[in-house]
């Protein structure tokens, strides 16, 4: 069991996927589907060094000797070999067994256990030469942007000081399957994102934001988001290992995850 960070001269990440853990293949849970298929498209990635894709339970002591469980694995991937900053990235993947609008403490107590203060803020890179650009991500518009769907803008850039932590979840006001990188700011209605920037005292840490579209009746909206996803939604987010290869959501979730892990947090 992964009980604490490896030593050693490692880039850390810690990667939640927020949800119900009781209620699996919901649109509610979408994010904490994605993340256990993550965790197998590392596996499968060339640059995998260690670390396999089987979760195991893990418990924490937070505030007042409450006990918080989470499912993790950890996995480590060797840094790109143009890449001037040569030490492995370590991620550890978690899994909340609180329900949505409380897990922000569990994900507080595992990122506190997993990343040592040392390795929790990115910092400036080092390096000279910019970093290979990630290709842009199609996005539907936000409300009240403006922007058509379908437009194209350059790469994410995170901020420098950006806690070390990705979260991963649903979102009502994009469409179903499509995904979005948010650096920081506020939980944009989302009670789970909410409850982890408060346990954090800070909205300072990377989000991917999955679409799942919204129903046609307000009145629906609870009912919806614990309904069952269609089977072409999880296709997207799932790795198919015979084929090596994963949906569209899981890939462009991939990209930012290695672009977040590598290209972000120098010591």
């Amino acid at each position: 069991m992964p009980a604490a960070p490896s030593q050693g001269a490692v880039r850390r990440l810690l990667v939640a996927g927020l949800g119900n853990a009781t209620h699996p293949l919901t649109r509610h849970s979408v994010g904490q589907l994605l993340l256990k298929n993550l965790a197998l498209r590392a596996c499968a990635d060339p640059s995998h060094l260690s670390g396999t894709a089987r979760f195991e339970t893990a418990r924490v002591a937070a505030a007042g000797r409450q006990q918080h469980a989470y499912l993790v694995t950890q996995i480590t991937l060797r840094a790109p070999s143009a890449d001037l900053d040569s030490r492995p990235l370590e991620i550890s993947f978690v899994i909340p067994k609180a329900a949505m609008n409380i897990n922000g403490p569990t994900v507080a107590a595992a990122f506190e256990k997993l990343v040592p203060p040392a390795d929790r803020l990115d910092k400036p890179r080092r390096s000279q030469s910019p970093p290979s650009p990630t290709p842009p991500l199609e996005e539907p518009p936000d409300a009240g942007s403006g922007r058509r769907r379908g437009s194209k803008k350059g790469p994410a850039k995170a901020k420098p000081d950006l806690l070390r932590l990705v979260t991963l979840q649903d979102d009502l006001d994009l469409s179903p399957s499509t995904l979005k990188y948010q650096p920081g700011g506020g939980p944009r209605g989302h009670n789970g994102v909410r409850s982890v920037s408060q346990s954090l005292n800070s909205p300072k840490y990377h989000r991917l934001w999955i679409g799942i579209g919204r129903p046609d009746e307000r009145g629906e909206v609870a009912r919806y988001v614990l309904s069952p996803m269609g089977r072409e939604e999880v296709q997207k987010c799932e790795f198919d290992e015979e084929r090596g290869k994963g949906g569209e959501v899981l890939e462009r979730a991939w990209k930012e995850i290695l672009r977040i892990g590598f290209e972000d947090g120098e010591p």
